[in-house]
């Protein structure tokens, strides 16, 4: 498979700084579970990122990352986050958010690329080390048969057993196989996006 691996770069560059710049704002907390019902139709299209780009311009036709729900549980010695798209998701992904907790900010950083690349990473947004990869095992992320859910799963001590957790998701798609330069992106939490970056952040969801 030929792959444009400007386009790649291209997908995970955008997809760090929409997670990497949630918006820190005050939220109420929630035990255990918190569910988010995300609004059908909002996926963008992104020219190219930062000053200079051009405006996000509506995609409803890219149902396969088109977010309808979002479920996290803070239970026992896990995290999981579990995301519904409207139709089957094909083809390359990107699946970025960060999670914060009273002493960290860590990045998910998860990638799908079919035949070339299947990843899923943490980062310590606050480390001073060259390599901030967080060494966690039992990270992972599935799909079900049906392709229209994604499961994360953190350990919590991964992530420092928090008592609350905050996380932003962002799902984008591209193609690396035609000519189409866009990325179609879908903030998990909010209708569309809002320029760039500034993805919205949940509730503080206790661990139970």
């Amino acid at each position: 498979m030929h792959l444009s691996l400007r386009r790649v770069g291209a997908a995970l560059t955008l997809s760090t700084a929409l997670a990497a710049s949630g918006a820190a704002l005050a939220a109420p907390a929630h035990a255990a579970k918190w569910t988010h019902q995300d609004s059908v139709g909002d996926v963008v299209a992104v020219e190219s990122m930062g000053p200079g780009g051009t405006a996000p311009e509506a995609a409803p036709e890219r149902t396969d990352i088109d977010v309808t729900k979002v479920v996290a549980r803070h239970e026992g010695r896990k995290l999981t986050i579990k995301v519904r798209t409207r139709s089957a998701m094909t083809g390359p992904l990107s699946i970025n958010g960060e999670i914060r907790t009273p002493r960290k900010r860590l990045l998910l950083m998860s990638m799908r690329l079919p035949g070339f690349m299947n990843s899923t990473e943490l980062w310590d947004l606050k480390s001073a080390k060259d390599d901030p990869t967080v060494r966690c095992r039992g990270l992972s992320r599935s799909i079900d048969k049906s392709r229209r859910v994604m499961t994360f799963t953190v350990p919590r001590s991964c992530i420092g057993n928090p008592k609350w957790v905050r996380f932003s998701l962002q799902m984008s798609a591209f193609d690396v196989l035609t000519d189409d330069d866009r990325m179609y992106v879908d903030d998990a939490l909010r209708q569309g996006i809002s320029g760039y970056g500034a993805g919205k952040v949940s509730p503080k969801i206790k661990h139970g």
